[in-house]
């Protein structure tokens, strides 16, 4: 212990799995840090991301925590939360690893930048059963369930596949805070073949609502930022193309600021974040600014709030569902600055932009996909409760599923505000051939929608 005092340790790193305890915890300024590759809360044991995959969780939890005398409360330091991998104990092993990589390094940042009181905030109690190893008979079960989890999922990949449609329900963004069973939709006609139309964004313009959104046809592997008039009874074949772009795009997010509408479409092969101005809404666009550059940034969105702009939005690089990014600018066409603490969270349930965020009785809301089960399996509104260059906290407001009983029970992944109506897509599954080379091609380069 006196060497290690010697030493004027900042932190220390425990990676073993036994507790420790006494003058150790005190060994170094910031004290002994931990990872738990589980969700405390629901599992305590040593064999991390195993019971996860045993019982069907389709979450893999994981903290990076302080520990204190108490082992069964330690100060938690990062938290988040990961899409168990079902099939494979060594790829959900390797994938919460590699999310939780970066913790320690970010809390060193917020040390280096005196942003660190939370590492002598509160302890977080768990009373979880601690989990000892798996019994024989438990081991056989689960050998049987990821095997089974495997055939499941080839024969999804190679049999089912994604059909996006979009639709229009008669009320305001701030009406999905209220709790509904079911809301009526006016779904458009589905496009049909090897096309499907998603990512649904719109602007009242003369009495009349047009919609932009993705056209993506599965035989091409390529979107095109496509438009139609809401009273249209579905996507015109061919499609009538709103920004023609040399790369794959989607998700053609729009906005108004000073009289000028804006797109800002995911392009994330191009590595680009940029900004276009319509000359001649909806087909004819200008160029007008690059907001990020390097970033395979996914579902960018910009909004105005507190006096300065913000992006938000996935990479694909670092985990295309689970990590979100936060960028601020005093003007709209930058400079851009990344927020301090980027990534701001980790969480498969509500990270990847949904949508258009609003206020609702001063507070501000931000859809998010939840991708726990599948892509775009749902969508989470976020109550955001801080968004300062230096500070992000944001809790779950309300969480909203697909109508099982519905044309398109499979998943809903956008929630757009155009007035008192608001813009949504359904997915559902079918067989289409053509999509096979490209479930294949996403597979081998761990790309997705």
């Amino acid at each position: 212990m006196r060497r290690l005092r010697d030493e004027h340790l900042d932190f220390i790193l425990h990676f073993a799995t036994g507790a420790i305890g006494g003058e150790m915890l005190d060994a170094a300024r910031y004290g002994v840090w931990s990872f738990q590759f589980d969700d405390p809360q629901q599992y305590r044991g040593t064999i991390p991301c195993f019971w996860e995959i045993y019982r069907g969780d389709p979450v893999n939890g994981a903290v990076l925590e302080r520990l204190t005398v108490l082992a069964e409360a330690p100060i938690v330091l990062r938290r988040g939360y990961f899409r168990t991998a079902l099939h494979s104990y060594r790829q959900n092993v390797d994938e919460v690893h590699f999310g939780a990589a970066g913790w320690a390094a970010n809390v060193c940042n917020d040390v280096l930048h005196e942003r660190g009181a939370y590492l002598d905030g509160p302890p977080s109690p768990t009373s979880a059963p601690i989990l000892e190893g798996p019994t024989n008979s438990e081991m056989v079960r689960f050998l049987a369930r990821q095997t089974g989890n495997a055939v499941q999922r080839l024969g999804r990949g190679a049999f089912r596949h994604e059909e996006w449609c979009l639709g229009i329900v008669d009320a305001p963004i701030s009406s999905f805070l209220e709790p509904h069973d079911t809301r009526p939709v006016r779904w458009f006609r589905a496009a049909g073949g090897d096309r499907f139309a998603a990512d649904p964004f719109g602007l009242e313009v003369d009495g009349a609502v047009q919609i932009l959104y993705e056209d993506f046809r599965y035989r091409t592997s390529r979107g095109v930022i496509a438009t139609l008039d809401a009273s249209a009874r579905g996507p015109p074949s061919p499609p009538t193309v709103a920004l023609d772009l040399p790369v794959h795009a989607s998700y053609p997010y729009l906005f108004v600021d000073r009289g000028d509408i804006f797109c800002v479409p995911e392009t994330n092969e191009a590595r680009e974040v940029n900004l276009y101005r319509a000359v001649d809404f909806p087909t004819k666009w200008e160029k007008v600014a690059t907001l990020l550059q390097g970033p395979a940034a996914l579902d960018g969105t910009v909004f105005r709030h507190e006096g300065r702009w913000w992006l938000t939005y996935t990479d694909l690089d670092v985990g295309q569902y689970v990590h979100l990014f936060v960028w601020h600018a005093k003007e709209l066409e930058g400079p851009w600055e990344p927020h301090a603490r980027n990534p701001v969270k980790a969480d498969i349930r509500s990270a990847r932009p949904a949508g258009t965020p609003f206020v609702h009785h001063g507070h501000l809301y931000r859809p998010a996909q939840d991708c726990s089960r599948t892509y775009g399996g749902g969508i989470t509104l976020n109550r955001i409760l801080r968004l300062t260059p230096d500070d992000f906290a944001e809790e779950t407001a309300a969480v909203l599923g697909p109508d099982p009983s519905g044309p398109f029970p499979d998943g809903i992944h956008t929630l757009s505000a155009v007035g008192d109506v608001t813009l949504i897509d359904g997915k559902r599954h079918r067989f289409i051939p053509s999509a096979i080379p490209y479930v294949i091609r996403s597979s081998r380069s761990g790309s997705g929608s």
